[in-house]
């Protein structure tokens, strides 16, 4: 049975702090050798992905910004992904087949500037903040702040209160629109009511079963937002987080792996790598 692996990125496959993936690359390289597909499905943009796509030398689809859109390479399955996807929009760009999940990025935006200003409520996204701002907030360094600034799909709130009960009126006003705000590792992502990355998986793990028949998935996460995407798939594994815990979740299908991030990550792609 062909196995599909299904990953987030930060604090998962990538280290919290630095972003590195120095950890899991020997793995990631093992997996290719045994055509075990490694899908990144994350809350960053297309162009942070690209990047560590080309780094690791991953030509898979892989889900952008908390599963508002999958990109398919043309070409990847033997089938154009438009014919087997009636439920969402699959549009052509830069080479990818793109099914969209979410809202267009101003549509966002629209629902955050409406939202706040009804609310009175002082928050920042990428779009509000300068790219100086970023980068002393996200510890990104110049180019990585940029390529996390630039999103087709959602906005991230790097900066504000998001604890008080002005935070829940705003987030009552977004959903009257149609939007979600979802909790990660690190921010605040506001997006599409049907951005969604287990729905993403899904769609994915059908064209897979189109290809392939039956096959065994698997996802790994850190995050609340992970959650969707470990219980779209047959095993999911929960990495510990940089404290060591782990996410309190009350799904007992969902395996806690010892192991910070990438260290977690290794023990199960290890357990799926034939000797």
């Amino acid at each position: 049975m062909k196995s599909i692996i299904f990953t987030d990125l930060d604090g998962t496959l990538l280290d919290f702090q630095n972003y590195s993936y120095s950890v899991v690359e020997s793995s990631v390289y093992q997996l290719q050798a045994q055509f075990i597909p490694v899908i990144f499905c994350s809350s960053k943009t297309k162009t942070e992905q690209q990047y560590y796509r080309k780094a690791l030398h991953n030509t898979h689809p892989f889900i952008v910004e908390n599963g508002s859109a999958v990109f398919i390479p043309v070409g990847y399955f033997p089938f154009r992904t438009s014919e087997k996807v009636t439920d969402y929009t699959v549009t052509e760009i830069d080479g990818f087949e793109v099914i969209v999940l979410g809202e267009t990025f101003s549509k966002v935006r629209q629902g955050i500037e409406q939202a706040r200003r009804e609310v009175d409520l002082q928050l920042w996204g990428y779009t509000d903040l300068s790219l100086k701002e970023i980068m002393e907030i996200t510890h990104l360094e110049s180019e990585f702040a940029q390529r996390a600034a630039t999103r087709d799909f959602s906005e991230t709130l790097l900066k504000g209160g998001k604890s008080s009960e002005k935070f829940k009126e705003f987030q009552e006003l977004l959903v009257a629109q149609n939007l979600s705000c979802v909790s990660g590792g690190k921010f605040h992502t506001v997006m599409g009511a049907g951005s969604d990355k287990g729905r993403a998986v899904q769609v994915l793990t059908k064209l897979f079963n189109i290809q392939f028949g039956r096959i065994q998935t698997i996802g790994l996460g850190d995050s609340a937002n992970d959650l969707p995407l470990l219980q779209a798939v047959d095993q999911g594994f929960l990495v510990q987080r940089q404290d060591g815990s782990w996410l309190d979740v009350d799904d007992e299908s969902i395996q806690k792996v010892k192991g910070v991030g990438p260290e977690g990550w290794v023990k199960v792609a290890q357990s799926l790598i034939s000797v």
